[in-house]
């Protein structure tokens, strides 16, 4: 009897999700169905422009619910874009001379590449004891004040997911705050500290990854998007001028919130030697430590570099130093550290993105949109359109939970937005150069709801309710926001100049 209830209750779990994913699939046809064939076709627009749009809400959907794969999804792009006109099989020369490049030669490598060297970077420092070595810096520092050590263990979340995967740095944190709490006898649901640390340490990932390009791939992916669609080149420099000191301000702001909003306990000493613990036996920095260490800076030193000297290739420096931590002698990676690293979906998923967002610019329907709903964009001040183009990226982010997704819609408007009020002004009034700073930032970070997977790493953990993190975790994106509005402008003179 019991063997006949346990595969009963197998099989209505395995019902209940296939009738989930199926229902998906069957409204994402819907959806690119009706775009496809019914929906009506604006002026000025063409049935392959609202082709391009039922792909785009097709994707979202069976991305968000995770019907297919996201690699089937991606395949699925390849297909339908030229199968709906939207771009060519092959590279077509128009009547006007004008040459559109196949699908599948509008995907650039160059995201890809910088994805590899990024979970390379994190393998890596994974494979060392530098991120217990800074835990426990800071729980010296703290002095057993449990605000210093929320404050200090979100600043070095944020700091280190600047320079490796956000997604590992919220892992490798998450997991060291919580055995911190665990020693010190914490409760799941009454621990104040443990409810603070599993909101804000995923908060901080999410935040320090703005910071630089290697960060996350999304930033990548709307500078990627950018220079595509306008030609205009977001240098690494750039970007670390303008994002780092947002990304160390918003985490440093969010983590004084998290800290007063939460009822912290105290720590006892004894907490403290379950990091301690981690480094037993351990004399001094390591040789590994300090090879990966010069390793790291001397190939971010070049990306830099890459800004004055166009003979410094940053894409040719990530794949040099890729090949070269698996070089005898300095072996900082295995290749099953390697392997394992790499997200190959999120990476796929990126690549898709940038074709499908390639379709939507060049039929037009981004600048139909804003000539439609933002009657008049053109003629407002350059702070308020700044602040128009947060909030939508917000909004759509609020119904689009995952980060590539989002920027896919939101990267091809904002770019229609900024190229209008500069085209009336017949001068950079707006840079473009803060659409790939609000993409990167407002279109990855999100922590109304613990719907991110960075974000899901620590409440899946179960230290706080679903009720009480949706009262308490909305301060850091509001932060982000106000400050990206007041910042970017300020900044983007010198961080992207014309």
């Amino acid at each position: 009897m019991t063997e006949i209830a346990i595969d009963s209750s197998i099989r209505g779990k395995f019902g209940k999700e296939s009738m989930k994913r199926l229902i998906a699939i069957i409204a994402a046809a819907a959806v690119f169905s009706f775009f496809q064939f019914a929906c009506p076709v604006p002026e000025s627009l063409s049935r392959e422009a609202m082709s391009a749009v039922g792909i785009l809400l097709c994707c979202i959907i069976l991305w968000v619910t995770e019907a297919l794969p996201f690699i089937v999804t991606v395949v699925l792009i390849y297909v339908l874009l030229p199968m709906t006109g939207v771009l060519p099989f092959a590279t077509t020369t128009l009547e006007n001379g004008a040459v559109v490049q196949s699908v599948f030669n509008q995907s650039s490598l160059m995201v890809p590449i910088y994805c590899l060297f990024i979970f390379a970077v994190t393998a890596a420092v994974m494979a060392t004891p530098i991120p217990f070595r800074v835990a426990n810096a800071v729980l010296k520092w703290s002095k057993g004040d449990s605000r210093k050590i929320v404050v200090g263990l979100m600043m070095v979340t944020g700091v280190f997911s600047m320079f490796i995967a956000d997604l590992a740095a919220s892992a490798i944190f998450v997991g060291i705050s919580l055995s911190i709490v665990e020693a010190n006898n914490g409760v799941k649901k009454l621990s104040g500290l443990g409810k603070a640390l599993t909101v804000g340490i995923p908060a901080a990932a999410l935040i320090g990854g703005i910071g630089t390009p290697l960060g996350n791939s999304s930033n990548m992916l709307v500078i990627s998007m950018l220079e595509t669609a306008i030609g205009f080149r977001v240098t690494f420099l750039g970007w670390c001028i303008a994002n780092i000191p947002l990304a160390l301000a918003v985490t440093f702001l969010s983590s004084l919130w998290i800290a007063r909003v939460f009822k912290l306990e105290d720590i006892k000493k004894d907490a403290y030697l379950v990091v301690e613990s981690k480094l037993e036996g351990i004399q001094g920095i390591t040789a590994k430590e300090v090879k990966l260490i010069v390793w790291y800076v001397i190939a971010f030193g070049l990306m830099i570099a890459s800004t004055w000297l166009p003979q410094i290739n940053s894409i040719m420096v990530a794949l040099i130093f890729c090949v070269l931590a698996f070089v005898p002698g300095l072996n900082l990676l295995t290749k099953k550290e390697f392997y394992e690293s790499i997200p190959w979906e999120v990476i796929m998923m990126v690549i898709g993105i940038q074709v499908l967002a390639t379709g939507l610019v060049g039929t037009g329907v981004a600048t139909w949109f804003v000539n439609t709903l933002l009657v008049g964009v053109e003629a407002w001040p350059a702070l308020l359109v700044v602040l128009v183009m947060c909030l939508v990226t917000l909004v759509l982010h609020l119904f689009i939970p995952i980060g590539p997704p989002v920027i896919s819609v939101a990267i091809p408007l904002l770019v229609a937005v900024v190229s209008a009020v500069n085209m009336a002004a017949g001068s950079m009034v707006v840079s473009p150069g803060i659409v790939a700073c609000i993409g990167g930032g407002l279109g990855v970070v999100s922590t109304f709801f613990p719907l991110d997977s960075i974000i899901l790493i620590g409440y899946d953990k179960g230290w706080i309710s679903m009720t009480e993190y949706v009262r308490k975790s909305w301060a850091p994106t509001m932060i982000l926001l106000v400050a990206s509005v007041v910042w970017l402008p300020i900044i983007s003179g010198v961080a992207f100049p014309a």
